[in-house]
């Protein structure tokens, strides 16, 4: 993935279990459960994405938001964590 910058990140653990509120699908498959959440923004883009990427860094999937808020609302939802766990990525 070119043109984007990690903006905050957060690795998962025992406390955060998935809620099963959302299924993620790639390749017709249900994706795997992420090991680390990170935000990132695109060059020229007022949004972020939220990537869920497994053990190796690798990305899995991506959800879309307007803002960090919005992103890190949605990883509450999904997973339990709390805006106070995510870690800012200094660039």
């Amino acid at each position: 993935m070119a043109d984007h910058e990690v903006i905050r990140r957060i690795r998962l653990n025992s406390s955060h279990r998935p809620t099963g509120r959302t299924r993620h699908v790639v390749g017709g498959e249900l994706a795997p459960t992420p090991a680390e959440l990170r935000i990132a923004r695109y060059e020229g883009d007022p949004g972020c994405c939220l990537l869920y990427c497994d053990e190796t860094g690798a990305e899995i999937t991506d959800t879309y938001h307007d803002s960090v808020a919005a992103a890190i609302d949605q990883a509450e939802w999904e997973f339990g964590t709390k805006a106070e766990e995510w870690e800012t990525v200094e660039s």
